[in-house]
């Protein structure tokens, strides 16, 4: 190997001139520059390999194919649903909404593999209106269909409408009817007033708890009066009524006047009252007879003269409502319970089961167009649905405290 650590050997590797990518020496004229030089590049090395480089798709567009291809798929199925299956499913819905709420267990440490006889106990709170008249009669059209060994009525009521209430009462003598053997007890709790009595009159033995409230046997009617109001406003509401109807718009004309300035009833007053009264009294007359049947049917020392009484619309505590044979025994739902198993021939502690009202939920909720109105759309029709509720006649079996 030379050495390169002369001057001579450093001058044996001076560029060529001929070597186009050297340096020229000084006063050396430049080459011209070849045109197609300048657009390719020159030749790789021998043995020189490319790097390779591969771009993998971004996380980002990857999550959004997938959030599309779900979109797709649950329009599919919300389609095939719609067109396919919609009936069927609706149908299944309703009858689940028109079923009566399940029996649960009332004593849950109660051993089932004993397969004992049931005693149900239905339970009725709050107001008795239309919907806590439809749950009553799915519940006992249910039980019709498996009758169990005793039934225990439960109410916590104050009462409620006319027309509830007796629907109620009618679900409970049709039960009764076809399970004629089956013992059926009411138990009172905190109220069981007016409405919540009528619908207990049937019983064969009715307990009340010693604070409870009961009686109230009687019917009211409200209607309320805007007369006042529409003369203050200067409105002036005109009706015509058909020769053959005279009557038409008596007791539920919102803008009469009932009284005058004196506070007594003015004309169009005292020919309300007549027809509200005609109402009231058919319903009390009802009232009346729906309890004198179902008393004396269970205790046969009760007399109409008895019930005469105490059918005032006076209201009656524990003792009090013992003592006026409104109810048969002071008690608490334990003891209804084992009165009920001691009338069913049960042994031992009973297999108690309870149904109670659901509120509304997936498939109890029920829409209707009439549950309210939009207050920001407001049309003709809706304040004329509006006035026609509110003029309707209402007659109640509520209690009432003065």
């Amino acid at each position: 190997m030379r050495s390169m650590s002369s001057a001579d050997d450093r001058r044996d590797w001076r560029p060529v001139m001929n070597d186009p990518y050297s340096s020229p020496s000084a006063g050396t004229p430049r080459p011209p520059i070849d045109p197609a030089g300048t657009s390719a590049p020159p030749p790789p090395p021998p043995g020189y390999v490319p790097a390779v480089y591969v771009q993998h798709p971004s996380a980002g567009r990857g999550f959004g194919k997938i959030v599309m291809y779900l979109l797709m798929v649950a329009l599919l199925v919300s389609l095939t649903i719609n067109v396919y299956l919609f009936g069927p499913i609706a149908a299944v819905l309703k009858a689940i909404s028109l079923t009566a709420p399940p029996e649960q267990p009332y004593n849950p440490t109660f051993d089932a593999s004993a397969d004992k006889q049931r005693i149900v106990v239905v339970e009725v709170t709050g107001t008795i209106d239309s919907s806590v008249a439809d749950y009553a009669r799915q519940a006992f059209y249910t039980l019709e269909q498996d009758p169990p060994a005793a039934v225990i009525l439960r109410v916590e009521s104050g009462g409620g409408g006319v027309t509830a209430s007796d629907q109620i009462w009618h679900a409970i003598q049709s039960f009764r009817a076809k399970n004629p053997k089956v013992p059926f007890i009411a138990s009172f709790g905190t109220v069981a007033a007016s409405g919540g009595y009528y619908i207990s009159a049937p019983a064969d033995y009715i307990f009340c708890e010693r604070t409870g409230i009961t009686g109230s046997i009687g019917v009211l009617a409200q209607i309320p009066a805007m007369g006042g109001l529409v003369e203050k406003l200067g409105v002036e509401m005109n009706m015509v009524i058909a020769d053959n109807s005279p009557n038409k718009d008596d007791a539920n004309d919102l803008f009469i006047k009932w009284y005058d300035d004196k506070g007594e009833l003015t004309e169009a007053g005292k020919s309300a009252v007549v027809v509200l009264k005609n109402l009231v009294n058919g319903a009390y007359d009802t009232f009346f007879d729906v309890v004198l049947t179902g008393r004396t049917a269970a205790d046969s020392t009760i007399t109409e003269d008895d019930l005469r009484k105490v059918a005032t619309g006076e209201i009656f505590i524990g003792q009090e409502a013992l003592d006026a044979k409104l109810v048969d025994q002071i008690g608490y739902l334990s003891d209804a319970i084992a009165y009920a198993a001691q009338k069913a021939s049960i042994s031992g502690d009973p297999n108690v089961k309870i149904i109670r009202k659901t509120a509304p939920g997936l498939f109890g909720a029920r829409a209707s167009s009439s549950a309210g109105v939009d207050l920001t759309n407001v049309t003709g029709e809706d304040l004329r649905g509006l006035v026609d509720d509110a003029s309707a006649v209402k007659l109640e079996y509520r209690m009432r405290i003065r």
